[in-house]
């Protein structure tokens, strides 16, 4: 898969996954996404009208934008989860990306990576995993 095909797969996988996470916690959680003109996905998690999480797919060259620092941080400033998927080949340097804002005590964020399949997979950081509960 590639291009538009690639990202609609992730996107799929990324709402069912979502849907199990939130479903015990926030029961009436709304998930909606829509795609971007440069072809990336934005995905929203709203419960009683706040957004609890945002989540980005990203394409191999949107990631790298320098406004990305910007949209990322809004969400976590924002007390909602940050999720950034981005291609497999570049998990680690997004991951190493967003440690930044650990320096502002701001670490609920979560980098997940997709292979040429659609595949996911969470981009690991030190300590525990996430819980089997997701957001809560």
């Amino acid at each position: 898969m590639k291009g538009r095909d690639l990202i609609e797969a992730v996107v799929a996988k990324r709402v069912q996954m979502i849907k199990q996470e939130v479903k015990a916690p926030f029961p009436d959680a709304e998930i909606t996404h829509h795609f971007t003109a440069d072809g990336r996905a934005h995905i929203l998690i709203i419960w009683e009208g706040a957004v609890i999480g945002e989540e980005f797919v990203e394409t191999p060259e949107s990631w790298k934008q320098p406004e990305r620092r910007r949209e990322y941080l809004r969400p976590l400033v924002n007390k909602a989860r940050l999720v950034i998927i981005v291609p497999e080949r570049h998990s680690r340097a997004a991951r190493m990306k967003l440690l930044d804002f650990n320096h502002w005590w701001l670490f609920y964020y979560l980098v997940f990576a997709y292979d040429r399949d659609g595949n996911l997979k969470q981009v690991g950081r030190p300590g525990p995993g996430p819980t089997p509960e997701g957001y809560a």
